[in-house]
């Protein structure tokens, strides 16, 4: 046991050959040491942490290991499952479709896809698919639905009218990941080509994203791999798990896997309104849209007496709030094993990325606000 979290505390730092920014590295002098007693508290197998700042990757580290028993460093090509950061590639995806004329944001999402089918006519007639990405259906989670399940896309999709509403539309925010497989299948429907090709051709092939993946079975063909492990109840044993696999018919709420190199390219251009490459990949109208408020969000943190963050609300596929009064936009990504935090702070020019391995140390909302309290001063 005491050799065990000896070999955690071990702290791998990985330069992968880009320059450190070093007003950056100054800011962050004592974070190495604060993430060493991170993985020390919460006996976490291994953290990868990312800082986008003015167009560019500037601070990329790895601690602990992406595969813990082998004791494998965590590079900036370590593939990770991005879970539910991929429903902002979705409502990105979809957002082509409104900028072409060929969707609506607030128009009934039947009068564009007459198939279809929710609950009752009332929902019919009414849901838009800025209702379905922004959770403000009133449809909630029913996530045993395809959890683990062999359905596919079309199968969840036909599935939709079965899900009886928990309150009335709008009314507030209810998760729910099928509307974004729904969403999804929305664009097979509309294009003709899978939502996974769609992504692929219009945002990761210009993006540069060239190694992002939306299966374990395509993961597993790389060589620089996070490997998922958890803490055995009532110990500090960790041990591995399996990887979330079933995933494809989920596939537009959680199915990609990436690296913070690609991901990076990805917050570069949210953050330079749809531009990388000097080129307009995104259209501007689309990044606005994702961002701005659709649902407000409960102060839960202000209730429990933290006031840092205040008055959240949820766009499509990413939240809004005040942090210590500098605007910050972020989503979270949760599968068995793994965690993620992609977030940004558009007036500072400041994006960062975090995976957190380990269902023990679902740590990454503490670890995220660090990096933005050190570099904010």
């Amino acid at each position: 046991m005491k050799n065990t979290i000896c070999l955690l505390l071990y702290l791998v730092s990985i330069n992968i050959g880009f320059a450190q920014d070093a007003e950056v590295q100054k800011k962050l002098k004592n974070f190495d040491k604060q993430m060493e007693q991170v993985m020390k508290d919460w006996n976490m197998p291994g953290v990868g942490v990312g800082v986008v700042k003015n167009g560019k990757l500037v601070f990329m580290k790895g601690y602990g290991y992406r595969d813990y028993e082998k004791k494998l460093p965590i590079t900036g090509n370590t593939l990770f499952q991005i879970a539910s950061n991929t429903k902002l590639f979705t409502a990105t995806a979809v957002g082509f479709l409104v900028d072409q004329g060929k969707l609506d944001w607030d128009k009934p999402i039947k009068t564009f896809v007459p198939s279809i089918q929710f609950y009752n006519n009332e929902l019919n007639n009414t849901i838009t698919v800025r209702d379905m990405l922004a959770h403000r259906t009133g449809v909630t989670r029913h996530d045993l639905i395809w959890y683990k399940s062999d359905f596919n896309r079309s199968q969840l999709f036909d599935k939709l009218k079965y899900l009886e509403p928990a309150q009335p539309l709008r009314q507030g925010f209810l998760y729910n990941n099928l509307m974004y497989a729904a969403s999804g299948h929305i664009i097979d429907l509309i294009e003709g080509k899978k939502w996974e090709t769609y992504v692929q051709e219009k945002i990761l092939n210009p993006l540069k994203m060239n190694n992002t993946f939306f299966s374990i079975a395509d993961m597993k063909k790389q060589q620089d791999i996070f490997v998922p492990f958890n803490e055995k109840r009532d110990t500090n044993i960790l041990y591995k798990i399996p990887y979330l696999e079933q995933t494809d018919g989920l596939g537009p709420a959680g199915s990609m896997i990436s690296n913070i190199n690609d991901l990076s390219n990805w917050l570069i251009a949210l953050m330079n309104k749809g531009k990388f490459d000097e080129k307009q990949i995104i259209p501007e109208a689309v990044v606005n849209a994702t961002k701005a408020p659709s649902i407000a969000l409960n102060n839960s943190l202000l209730e429990q007496g933290f006031t840092e963050v205040l008055n959240p609300f949820y766009g499509m596929g990413r939240q809004t709030a005040s942090y210590r009064g500098h605007q910050l936009l972020l989503h979270g990504g949760d599968f068995d094993g793994i965690h993620s935090q992609i977030s940004y702070m558009p007036q500072d020019n400041i994006g960062v990325i975090v995976f957190v391995i380990g269902d023990h140390g679902f740590s990454y909302n503490s670890i995220t606000y660090n990096i933005y309290e050190h570099l904010l001063g």
